[in-house]
């Protein structure tokens, strides 16, 4: 029943007929209480009377302003590995969404996941995937980010959908934006989880995938807006599990190839245009909730079709699938940001960070 009836919200946020229009209603009061709790809770933060931790490292957020599919994983994992370059002693810090071990988690230190999805989150566990530095996960991520600090020496810290999580003092948020007509209103009547003054807390914003320079979530043209840089989430590889490793393969082997797309994810419309522009024909989609626990009769379904065609599925979905038999010809494209101007971006919210805690303006 909750998950048809988030299903019917979801819909709802877009879709244009009569009951989806009547639902929108219903929910705009739900959404002006929400609205009025986040105003509260962010002048809380403001004026110092909800408690802020600290810790002895740079900390950058990745996040948005909407519920999911924006491509906050994966740029997360671009600033991560950029802030490596330049010589940091960089963790990755994340909620570890749906994760049944409770607290603090390390769910890699560079040479792979040490947990399961179950135990780590599947973010997470795909983070440390790919990532060679620590990826530590925990319900309050202040802990985490003290305990990367603590056990492994970082100097810098990255929150991977962390615009909300004040809790945790950082000196520099990056907020992404892509184009998605559903996002004008407040959650539940919309996939808004703030108004876009909010935006004022950014360091800078990530235009993603063509989004028009003068986009402005919610509708909200007066809203403040700080700099702006512009990327994409391209695909870069197909990977498929080989023993404890991940081998990565050519997209060439795409093209022209009748493919069945399996995903677990809030926004599979990206995954299917990924698909397209390599090449692959998607004569069928399994599609499945977000942050989706595949269980035995899911399993059954996924191998029956993959009968029908070769099967492939997200990364964030392979951690999660990669342990069933049955799926022995599995593959996962692998998809990663690419950013105009990284470098400048980088060293923009690298320069918002002083050991004294205070946060540096820009060169004027």
């Amino acid at each position: 029943m909750t998950r048809a009836l988030g299903a019917a919200v979801e819909r709802a946020w877009t879709a244009d007929d009569a009951g989806s229009r009547l639902l929108r209603a219903l929910l705009v009061p739900a959404a002006a209480a929400y609205g009025a709790a986040v105003a509260v809770r962010n002048a809380a933060y403001d004026r110092g009377l909800l408690a802020v931790a600290r810790v002895p490292a740079l900390v950058v957020s990745v996040g948005n302003l909407s519920v999911g599919g924006t491509g906050k994983t994966p740029a997360a994992l671009w600033l991560a590995e950029r802030l490596a370059a330049r010589g940091r002693r960089v963790a990755i810090v994340a909620r570890g969404y749906r994760k049944r071990r409770r607290g603090v988690v390390v769910v890699g230190t560079g040479a792979g996941p040490l947990v399961d999805p179950d135990d780590g989150g599947d973010e997470a566990v795909m983070l440390a995937r790919r990532f060679a530095g620590p990826v530590v996960a925990a319900e309050r991520r202040a802990d985490a980010a003290a305990h990367a600090c603590r056990a492994f020496g970082c100097d810098a810290i990255v929150l991977d959908d962390g615009f909300q999580h004040r809790a945790l003092h950082r000196d520099a948020d990056l907020v992404l934006v892509a184009g998605d007509p559903r996002a004008l209103r407040l959650l539940p009547a919309g996939p808004l989880r703030e108004p876009a003054v909010a935006l004022r807390r950014a360091r800078a914003v990530l235009l993603l995938d063509g989004t028009p320079a003068g986009a402005r979530p919610g509708g909200a043209v007066g809203a403040a807006w700080p700099p702006t840089f512009r990327g994409r989430i391209v695909p870069r590889a197909l990977v498929r599990p080989q023993g404890a490793a991940w081998i990565e393969e050519g997209l060439g082997s795409l093209a022209g190839v009748a493919v069945v797309a399996v995903a677990g994810v809030a926004r599979p419309e990206r995954f299917l245009a990924s698909l397209a522009a390599c090449g692959a024909r998607v004569t069928r989609h399994l599609r499945f909730p977000d942050h989706h626990r595949y269980g035995a009769e899911d399993v059954r379904a996924i191998a029956a079709a993959a009968r029908e065609a070769p099967l492939v599925t997200t990364e964030k979905d392979l951690v999660k699938l990669e342990r069933h038999g049955a799926l022995s010809g599995l593959r996962a494209l692998r998809v990663a940001l690419e950013v105009d101007d990284g470098e400048a971006l980088v060293a923009d919210l690298v320069a918002a960070w002083q050991p004294d805690g205070q946060v540096a303006s820009r060169a004027v």
